[in-house]
């Protein structure tokens, strides 16, 4: 699947209703994380900024170091692949902080403005010499997981664009 699928996708699963997310299962296998342990900072970047203004001022080829949380969509994770989206919780709320929501995933932002949320989602992956994103999930790198506060350094991706920021993450926080 091209970089843009995926962010494509992403952007679809974000912007359905809550009436429409189905339950996903935290125990789900997402693979063996093991050899994307050394992407795993023991500390924060200085400098991050947020992805709302990452998505305004990043262009393709940029090294960029921003923070965000692990929202966005119903399902932030891609089985089997080393691809995750992330939301700026400074733009867009999570279900978890909206009282009274109910929704079966709280980490979805379905509630938020349809614009609002694509100026304000990532698409975040670990890809391989040849620009693939690894065949490994993220989930549980580090205790990373749906709602974790992360700050990320990497690339911008050569096909990102306006509509579509893909970011190759080089170092990944995990916020405690």
């Amino acid at each position: 699947m091209k970089p843009t699928q995926l962010l494509a996708l992403g952007l679809t699963l974000a912007l359905a209703s809550c009436s429409e997310k189905k339950e996903t299962s935290e125990n789900t296998p997402q693979g063996d994380s093991g050899n994307l342990a050394s992407l795993v900072l023991t500390s924060a970047p200085d400098n991050a900024i947020d992805i709302a203004d990452l998505r305004k001022s990043g262009k393709p080829g940029d090294t960029v170091i921003f923070t965000g949380n692990v929202i966005g969509s119903h399902s932030v994770f891609m089985d089997g692949r080393a691809v995750m989206i992330m939301g700026d919780p400074k733009k867009i709320t999570s279900c978890n902080l909206i009282p009274g929501d109910e929704c079966p995933t709280p980490w979805d932002v379905c509630c938020d403005d349809h614009d609002a949320i694509k100026a304000s989602i990532i698409t975040v992956q670990v890809v391989d010499e040849a620009g693939k994103p690894l065949m490994t999930g993220l989930k549980g790198l580090g205790g990373l997981k749906e709602l974790s506060a992360l700050t990320i350094i990497g690339r911008v991706a050569e096909n990102s664009n306006e509509s579509n920021m893909l970011i190759n993450a080089t170092g990944i926080f995990v916020k405690p």
